[in-house]
Parts: C-alpha cells; structure tokens; sequence
C-alpha cells in the first residue's frame, strides 16, 4: 500500500523492497509512538503536567487515526479481522473488549495513585485513592470497553462494504 501521489507512472517496483521499506516505516511509527508516550509520561507524572503535551498528543492520534480510517477505506481491516479469528481461539471484538477494559482499569489505577500521591496525606491518601479509583472505573471500563467494541464492530462493517464495493 504505497501512497501515488508522488510516484513515477510506469515505475518497476520490487515487492522485496517495497515491503522492507514498509518494515521500516512501521518501525520508524512505533519509534515515535514510544518517544512521545515517554514524554507524555514523564510531563504528566514528573513535571506535574506543567508543560504542554498537546503535540504530541496530536501525533499519538493522528497516525492511528490515518491508519485506522485508511485501512477501513481500502477493506483490509476486515480482512485482518478475518485472518486473526482464523488463527486465534477468541474472537476479534472479544479481544477489543478486553484491550478496552485493560485500557479502563490502567487508567483507574494510574489516576488514583496520582491523586492519592499528589493530594493525600497519611489519613487521607486510602480515601482518595479509593474514591478516584472508583469513580475512574466507572467512566472510563464502559468508555474504552465500549467504545472500542462499538468501533471494531463499526469499522468491520464499513472496511466489508468497501471491500465488496471494490471487488465488484
């Protein structure tokens, strides 16, 4: 999957070559996943969230999204659906479910030992874990478990059509 807006019409390509520089591309994406994870990380927790993180935000989300919206549009995200329920014993949207609820209860539990650090003291640092941990648990299981499967379920059905659509 090449993008054509700057390639050469009638150009001979090598499939070995095409795919080692899609091997390096992907590292080259996970690289920067990692580095701007590791700095969000550390401004959130080590600089107490002073320093704007907004980019790379941006740039976590954004290659994901282009990702996701690029392989629904060309009908390979029910094809991976369909080889990974293949060779697995659980199904896709089950395993969506559960990276949705590791997700929610990570975040619950990174949210309330950052409360009960930041904002308890000896008596009080139970308390306010406890009540973060709680309150994180119930927004964010049914926002990542759900949402994550209503978008598998969402993209599987959209990445088919287009698949159907461009086999026709």
């Amino acid at each position: 999957m090449t993008m054509k807006w700057f390639d050469k019409k009638g150009a001979v390509r090598d499939e070995r070559i095409e795919q080692l520089k899609n091997r390096i591309y992907k590292e080259i994406y996970v690289l920067i996943a990692i580095i701007c994870s590791v700095s969000v990380f550390l401004k959130t927790f080590v600089l107490d969230g002073q320093p704007s993180m907004l980019l790379e935000v941006i740039i976590l989300l954004a290659g994901g999204l282009y990702y996701g919206i690029r392989s629904i549009a060309l009908g390979i995200y029910s094809d991976e659906v369909e080889v990974y329920e293949q060779s697995s014993k659980r199904s896709y949207g089950k395993r969506t479910l559960y990276t949705g609820l590791a997700i929610g209860l990570t975040l619950a539990l990174l949210f309330g030992i950052r409360s009960a650090v930041l904002y308890g003291d000896e008596s009080t640092y139970l308390k306010y874990f406890a009540l973060v941990f709680l309150v994180s648990l119930g927004l964010y299981i049914p926002l990542f478990a759900g949402g994550l499967t209503l978008m598998h379920f969402m993209a599987n059905k959209l990445s088919r059509r287009a698949s159907q659509n461009d086999q026709e």
